[in-house]
């Protein structure tokens, strides 16, 4: 939805669908005092933080419309503590499950790197999510690790450093998923599809430990002469997924310095887009 305002700006604002999701989550955090500066509001707060994300602005740079950068930045640091992103984030998966179904049969994961020059990058805190990129030259870094469906709709996320290989993240992200995975049955099969980063034996007996037909693509495997038989291409989606995570610009490049500030950020982007999807075209 956008909105044009009074400065003459069109800005592009959160649906009343994703917002009927959110509001009430936040009714616990009405003021309960009278007296005082009139309370903001919500939504436009919000929007605030829809803003930043898409744009990988400063706090001080979203439109005064939204509210001080201190007040959207305070109310933002409340909701990720009380967890209300990766709840909405659950809510809008939930929506599409009930409407369209998720896509169980095939499923796939990887990760991204995004470079993280934040504070504290010399010391490269594991416990905030940051490790030194192998591949920019160890300067400080990260690694959002994602798992998605048959379509590409997200189901899970980790944020780890840069420094951890994906071939570690196999579990810690089936853990992290936001829905109940169905019941195997003989009928309904589960597989799940990884690229070479994942050729280890150890990765494929964690793979079958969780319920799945493993499909890695092996190291030195030889591509297909053309005109061979192949299966179809099933990896992508989570590649493509990965792009609309970095269409939103807080999240190609993290400079958040708290690691759960930033996980809220990637989880809003997840709620957003399969939000997008649950539009008709």
């Amino acid at each position: 939805m956008t909105v044009l305002t009074e400065d003459g700006m069109a800005y592009q604002e959160i649906s009343d669908a994703v917002w009927s999701k959110v509001e009430p989550l936040l009714v616990r955090f009405r003021r309960k005092k009278s007296g005082g500066s009139p309370p903001m509001d919500f939504r436009c707060l919000l929007n605030g933080m829809f803003y930043l994300l898409k744009t990988g602005c400063q706090w001080s740079q979203i439109p005064a419309c939204y509210g001080s950068k201190s007040t959207i930045h305070e109310h933002f640091q409340k909701w990720v503590q009380a967890g209300v992103f990766a709840e909405i984030f659950r809510l809008q998966a939930e929506e599409y499950q009930a409407l369209h179904g998720i896509e169980w049969e095939w499923q796939a994961m990887d990760g991204t790197l995004v470079q993280a020059p934040v504070r504290g990058q010399l010391l490269c805190l594991a416990e905030e999510g940051l490790g030194r990129n192998p591949t920019d030259r160890g300067r400080s870094g990260s690694k959002i690790h994602c798992h998605v469906d048959q379509s590409g709709i997200p189901l899970g996320v980790v944020l780890v450093g840069a420094n951890v290989h994906d071939s570690r993240l196999v579990s810690p992200t089936v853990v992290a998923d936001i829905l109940p995975r169905p019941a195997l049955t003989p009928d309904q099969s589960q597989h799940l599809c990884l690229d070479k980063g994942y050729d280890y034996a150890r990765v494929e007996a964690q793979v079958k430990d969780q319920g799945y037909i493993p499909h890695i693509r092996r190291i030195g495997e030889e591509k297909m002469a053309d005109g061979a038989k192949t299966q179809p291409a099933r990896r992508w989606v989570v590649e493509r997924t990965i792009a609309w995570m970095k269409g939103f610009r807080a999240i190609r490049t993290r400079y958040f310095c708290k690691a759960q500030n930033y996980l809220a950020m990637i989880q809003f982007a997840c709620t957003l887009i399969i939000a997008r999807k649950l539009v008709p075209t």
